[in-house]
């Protein structure tokens, strides 16, 4: 699921739709993994990177089938309560403040300048997720073709579920090994998130007693962060690797 800033007018009042910006993170996450089942496969790099590793991840990115996904999130918004709920409270004080108190953590900032610095910006993984992305579209009365999706809903976590479902695991997978292979600057950065470096660095965010306090405000409205997290491990991990 990819929400962008976009606004929508309840009663009289309009509010801005924004969202923390986790779907970056959860796709570092899934690299992560990624990355964990194939490991022995990513080369030694001796040389610095020439910074070309956002494109690399966008091409990743150009494989999310986003008219998909956005049809999806559409047919959910109508027809899960739990979901509509959800993505209206996004639209309420008390979410945005949530949302400026996790990106104000010191833990949150400290993990955020350590992937900056070895060229996985948010920002920039953020802004190109919202250029493939009309989240406008999400709020439209449902045509026919989504309608006639007749799904079984479950929720956000049914949702992220059913999204992941959308990717093209085959088509990721061959990719991963491809820049493995052909990206210096893809590999070099396999090879930091595997560093020692890192795991501190991600560790001191998940032990935040403050960072977790927020997730489980936001987790009382349908956002299990960590829960999608461990959705996209689950999708990726692979027994017979």
């Amino acid at each position: 699921m990819v929400c962008v800033a976009s606004e929508r007018t309840i009663g009289r009042t309009v509010v801005p739709v924004s969202t923390v910006p986790v779907w970056p993170l959860i796709a570092l996450m899934m690299m992560a993994e990624l990355g964990q089942i194939f490991g022995y496969h990513i080369r030694h790099i001796e040389e610095e990177p020439s910074h070309q590793l956002q494109q690399d991840l966008m091409d990743f990115i150009d494989l999310v089938p986003f008219e998909d996904v956005q049809r999806l999130m559409q047919y959910y918004y109508h027809y899960d309560v739990e979901v509509e709920s959800a993505f209206d409270y996004v639209s309420t004080e008390d979410y945005t403040q949530i949302r400026l108190d996790i990106v104000n953590l010191g833990e949150v900032r400290s993990f955020r300048r350590y992937l900056d610095s070895i060229g996985f910006s948010v920002e920039k993984v953020w802004t190109e997720l919202n250029k493939r992305f009309d989240a406008d579209d999400i709020f439209a009365e449902p045509d026919e073709s989504v309608r006639m999706l007749n799904l079984t809903t479950r929720g956000l976590n049914g949702l992220v579920d059913d999204i992941l479902a959308l990717l093209p695991q085959d088509e990721i997978i061959l990719l991963f090994f491809d820049k493995l292979e052909t990206s210096n600057d893809f590999s070099f950065f396999f090879e930091q998130i595997g560093s020692g470096e890192f795991e501190n660095v991600l560790n001191t965010l998940q032990s935040s007693q403050q960072l977790r306090i927020l997730l489980w405000r936001l987790q009382r409205h349908g956002f299990d962060i960590p829960g999608w997290i461990q959705l996209v491990q689950k999708y990726f991990s692979f027994s017979s690797f």
